[in-house]
């Protein structure tokens, strides 16, 4: 059910999705009250994530599918996700950061129930997850030390 796709894009692509998401256009308004992290959303706007990262994406993960939306979530030291469900039919999520070590924390949880984690996908440079939005997750933290932005790109996807 969850799919991983390590080195999903060549360099030169991953060098540009991750300069284009350092632009000065976060805010703090991913997570809830209380929860929150930094966060873009209506990438879907900009061609280049909606048509050329999109038909890469298509092609390398073999769906037809159509976008629902696509924005990016930032967790500095400890801003951890909240555990939810994603709307659509899939989530596809891609991690442009250039570099990462384990000890960076930062992983994929996703849980099997309220309080027992079923898997934990690492967070590494170039990867993509695809999986079902049935399966209810969050984004850990990045370790207290990390001085950095941890950075997902999420595709919300209709079959």
């Amino acid at each position: 059910m969850i799919e991983i796709f390590d080195d999903f894009f060549p360099e030169k692509v991953r060098e540009e999705i991750y300069r284009l998401l350092l632009r000065p256009q976060w805010s703090l308004t991913g997570g809830r009250e209380g929860r929150r992290f930094w966060h873009i959303d209506g990438l879907q706007k900009e061609e280049y994530f909606s048509e050329y990262l999109f038909d890469l994406i298509k092609y390398k993960i073999r769906r037809r599918c159509r976008i629902k939306r696509i924005y990016a979530n930032g967790q500095t030291a400890g801003q951890c996700g909240n555990p939810h469900y994603d709307d659509g039919d899939m989530t596809f999520l891609y991690y442009p950061n250039p570099e990462w070590k384990l000890e960076d924390q930062g992983h994929l949880i996703f849980l099997e129930s309220d309080d027992e984690v079923s898997k934990i996908v690492t967070y590494k440079s170039n990867r993509g997850v695809l999986f079902p939005t049935t399966l209810k997750h969050y984004g850990d933290a990045p370790h207290r030390l990390f001085s950095g932005l941890r950075i997902s790109l999420a595709y919300k996807l209709w079959n």
